[in-house]
């Protein structure tokens, strides 16, 4: 059973919405229950890449034979209903921006994380280092021997090895010239505070359709994934011979709001 990683690297701040709220957040994003990461749900990557006009006959959305096989139809006069031969699994957080006191921001992940990332695509993770607590090991973005991330000081253990290699994982130029450096290892503890907290919440008001300005008592506000957060999906083969079918553009835009810039990330099928 063949599989590939997608990789999705956010170019704007991205907004997948759980479509409930329980706080103070009137939208936020999907989430893991579990671990609180976000998320992006196999289901909107499948939908997305379903409508790249490669895929579709015309106008009214039939799709070709290719469009098809890789993703499935329903029963049509000449053809019965099928499912793809794709199976999506959901967009697991791998990177987290943060902001950061020195080189303006930098990525931070941690074992769990990259654990699961190796089990899922198979790569190794020899001599991965094991911070515990509010310390960081990590190559540079330091002051001294200090990290300061959002509003948190970590003190320097060493060199995060592995950083070179996670900057070769894809080819975004963002990414690629400057994970090397920019990339900390902290705890497992620590990187879920940050996923939990750290995302953007921005503040919005519904505009009344006749006068055209900010209806009264309105406001609500978005939580929104922020920029430059590396993702990895699982793609899966469910028929032989249709993986290789699947081509994926250099950049797509997933979630809401498209048409005010928000959702369009690097896309990369290594």
């Amino acid at each position: 059973m063949q599989t590939k990683t997608l990789y999705l690297f956010t170019r704007t701040p991205l907004h997948v919405g759980a479509g409930s709220s329980v706080g103070a957040i009137d939208q936020p994003i999907q989430r893991e229950r579990h671990t609180g990461f976000p998320v992006i749900p196999g289901s909107s990557l499948k939908g997305v890449l379903a409508d790249g006009a490669q895929y579709l006959a015309d106008r009214k959305g039939t799709r070709t034979e290719t469009g098809r096989a890789v993703f499935g139809h329903e029963k049509t006069d000449d053809k019965e209903s099928k499912s793809g031969g794709v199976s999506f699994g959901e967009a697991k957080l791998l990177a987290f921006p943060i902001r950061s006191a020195k080189g303006c921001f930098a990525w931070l992940t941690c074992p769990m994380v990259l654990q699961r990332w190796a089990r899922a695509t198979g790569a190794s993770l020899d001599g991965l280092p094991n911070p515990v607590g509010y310390q960081s090991c990590h190559k540079n973005s330091v002051l001294g021997d200090k990290a300061i991330f959002e509003d948190y000081a970590f003190t320097r253990l060493g060199d995060f090895s592995q950083s070179v290699h996670l900057a070769n994982l894809i080819a975004d130029p963002v990414w690629k010239n400057a994970a090397a450096d920019h990339l900390a290892l902290v705890s497992n503890d620590a990187f879920a505070h940050f996923a939990l907290t750290a995302c953007e919440v921005a503040q919005h008001v519904k505009i009344d359709d006749e006068s055209g300005t900010a209806s009264k008592g309105a406001l609500f506000n978005q939580e929104n994934v922020p920029s430059e957060t590396l993702f990895y999906a699982i793609l899966t083969e469910v028929r032989t011979g249709v993986l290789q079918q699947l081509t994926i553009p250099p950049a797509i835009q997933i979630g809401g709001d498209a048409t005010t810039g928000l959702g369009f990330c690097t896309a990369e099928l290594p």
